[in-house]
């Protein structure tokens, strides 16, 4: 197989972001093993390849020059300092200008198995054994280890976003504990049936229990998932920082739906926040 891509893209810009890709491919003289996954709104793509080295993950991202600099552009290079959490590690990655365009090529080791969803929300029960939550309940704690000036969301960011969606239903959204989180932790990013976590653009400092936030938010469509998500994270999500995470996340996700994206979960995103305001209210 080649470095070419062997499919027929959807669009002018996936057309695009596959050449993006063959030519990245080509330049670390890797051969395409595999179909191209595009990441949301197509700003990503990847696949397995064949190195001389082995197998590996080969992914492009674009950005406008406007928006190509910062935390979330070095993401995946900044993730390579965590330890004790399973994760893909970088192996190399290299800019280059397309137009108006910037874009990154990273060459990662491969993790075993597969999306627990090809979708950030889930819409079935997943047979995860106690084995993988306890894995992933111990990469959430090692990775909250983590010194980082990377911050994902700071207070202003927490008081601003539950002022806009819940006005003053929550009269105090001052957070207590701060930790690293992955931040963007849904069931595409989570990989089966080994627990590894994917996708490292966006971690930083965040609220104590955002992760946990996260994945019971994105888990609401299936209830008995949603229920092991407790069981899994309950000291978190029941605490004052995990409940303040799940507001501020589910106006994320409104926002998202707001743009199309799994709207099915619109109505159990602002009842389970109704949940959380009525708790919040009698603390």
């Amino acid at each position: 197989m080649s470095s070419q891509l062997d499919f027929t893209p959807d669009g002018s810009h996936e057309a695009w972001l596959a050449g993006a890709f063959s030519k990245a491919a080509a330049e670390a003289g890797a051969t395409v093993a595999g179909e191209p996954v595009f990441g949301w709104r197509e700003r990503t793509i990847g696949a397995p390849v064949d190195t001389p080295d082995g197998p590996r993950w080969l992914r492009v991202v674009s950005e406008h020059h406007r928006w190509a600099e910062g935390d979330f552009w070095t993401g995946n290079a900044d993730a390579a300092t965590i330890t004790g959490v399973a994760k893909p590690r970088l192996l190399g990655c290299w800019e280059w200008h397309d137009g108006d365009y910037r874009l990154r090529a990273e060459v990662m080791t491969i993790v075993p198995g597969r999306h627990c969803s090809a979708t950030p929300e889930l819409h079935e029960p997943l047979p995860l054994p106690d084995l993988w939550w306890r894995e992933l309940r111990g990469s959430l704690y090692a990775l909250a280890q983590v010194d980082t000036v990377r911050v994902h969301v700071s207070q202003a960011d927490v008081a601003h976003r539950i002022r806009v969606f819940f006005g003053d239903r929550v009269t105090d959204p001052t957070v207590s504990s701060w930790s690293a989180a992955h931040t963007d932790l849904h069931w595409a990013n989570l990989m089966a049936p080994g627990c590894a976590l994917v996708d490292w653009e966006g971690w930083g400092m965040a609220p104590a229990g955002f992760d946990a936030a996260t994945l019971y938010l994105h888990s609401l469509l299936v209830p008995e998932m949603a229920d092991r998500v407790v069981t899994a994270f309950s000291a978190q999500l029941q605490a004052r920082d995990g409940l303040l995470s799940q507001l501020f996340v589910t106006g994320r996700m409104l926002l998202r739906i707001n743009s199309g994206d799994y709207p099915e979960l619109a109505i159990p995103l602002h009842r389970n926040a109704e949940r959380v305001i009525e708790v919040l209210t009698r603390r």
